[in-house]
């Protein structure tokens, strides 16, 4: 029996088996990839992720290979653009570089990885006991353990066998793109080109290579119906108003689309069972929150369980504690992702924030700060700050 089994070997579900390795506990990790694994999602890696990388210690190896960036240049309709420098240094990097690095990390550290898909728990004297999943050959194998972290992302199997996903309220958005060449020289910004409802977003990942996300509501894509590319092309272009498109571009690899962006749960801990990263919620990438919250909550799953092995008898204790910390915290997050999404959704509230952005420097780094970790996201929702930016 292990002493934890992680599902899921991303950000969230790799920093966690890394902090339990190292302190010496016996850890497998299961994924159902085959790494390195193309992944478009989450390559903006704010200030926040950044030092979580560092605690980690594989902030180094990650500051190597990304590309450095310089703030958020935001475009809304009829205005402008409007450059919002990081108050701290913030990188770029590709997912499947990224997450090999954390996963290979946790292998280092003494964590087992298989390859292999969860499609159950087990269960026995009022806890969770481990995972039930099927290996590349198709296999079932049951994996006792005396803690299992759901890590497995949006939609996260192990959140709903734990019973804890909510339906999720608000717009239901999708996100279409890929990786592409041919957008020129973004100077180490991040473009956000904003329209009623939609998105256009570029990340620069080096010399050569862009993130492109179209994110549009769930109508529009349906409109589109099987002309997925003409749509999304059409759309950049309708938010870019002259200035990108992807007329000179060129797609590096296949399409990629997921979503709904949204998922939900009323809680993140049940007997012997931890969740992280976005299987304990899922928030709009337009905040590019994602890798930060993943890095920190599997981090701090993993240092709650290690408290536990050591105090068992504070089990409940600690288990509540993470429970609270992750909770409180992304209500929160929750609430300035709303805020954001106003800004996406009416154009008015946009050109006014945007125009306030631009006369006061100081509130666009606040922002910036509260959604990367550097200050606390209360700060991003003060009354002051957003009576300053809205009113």
């Amino acid at each position: 029996m292990a002493d934890v089994v992680v599902a899921g070997g991303g950000p969230a579900g790799a920093a966690c088996a890394l902090v339990l390795a190292r302190s010496g506990f016996d850890v497998t990790v299961l994924e159902r990839a085959r790494f390195p694994r193309r992944k478009v999602c989450g390559e903006y890696l704010n200030i926040g992720a950044v030092a979580a990388l560092d605690e980690l210690g594989v902030g180094e190896r990650v500051r190597e290979l990304a590309q450095p960036l310089l703030g958020v240049r935001l475009i809304p309709p009829g205005l402008d653009p409007v450059e919002l420098r990081f108050p701290a240094p913030a990188l770029a990097l590709a997912r499947e570089t990224l997450d090999e690095i954390l996963l290979n990390a946790a292998a280092a550290a003494g964590a087992r990885v298989e390859r292999a898909r969860v499609e159950d728990l087990s269960y026995a004297n009022g806890r969770f006991t481990g995972v039930v999943a099927r290996d590349e050959a198709g296999t079932m194998a049951t994996y006792p353990a005396r803690f299992v972290v759901g890590a497995d992302g949006s939609g996260s199997l192990v959140a709903r066998k734990l019973g804890l996903v909510r339906p999720s309220r608000g717009a239901r958005r999708f996100a279409l793109g890929g990786h592409y060449r041919g957008f020129g020289d973004l100077g180490g910004y991040i473009e956000m080109y904003v329209g009623a409802g939609a998105y256009f977003a570029l990340n620069p990942l080096d010399g050569e290579r862009v993130n492109v996300m179209v994110v549009v509501r769930d109508v529009q894509l349906a409109e589109w119906s099987q002309a997925v590319d003409e749509g999304m092309r059409g759309k950049a272009a309708e938010l870019g108003r002259g200035r990108r498109s992807f007329a000179a571009a060129e797609r590096i690899g296949s399409r990629v689309s997921f979503g709904p962006l949204a998922f939900d749960v009323h809680g993140v801990v049940r007997p012997g069972a931890y969740l992280a990263g976005d299987a304990g919620g899922f928030l709009n990438p337009f905040t590019g929150q994602g890798v930060y919250l993943a890095l920190r909550g599997g981090a701090d799953a993993g240092e709650a369980i290690a408290r536990t092995f050591a105090q068992p008898a504070r089990e409940a204790a600690y288990a509540a504690g993470y429970e609270t910390r992750r909770m409180r915290d992304f209500a929160v997050r929750r609430r300035l992702s709303h805020v954001v999404d106003l800004l996406v959704d009416v154009p008015l509230l946009a050109r006014r924030a945007a125009a306030r952005l631009q006369r006061f420097p100081e509130l666009g780094e606040t922002l910036l700060g509260a959604l990367g970790g550097a200050v606390s996201p209360e700060r991003g929702l003060s009354p002051a700050l957003l009576g300053r930016l809205l009113v």
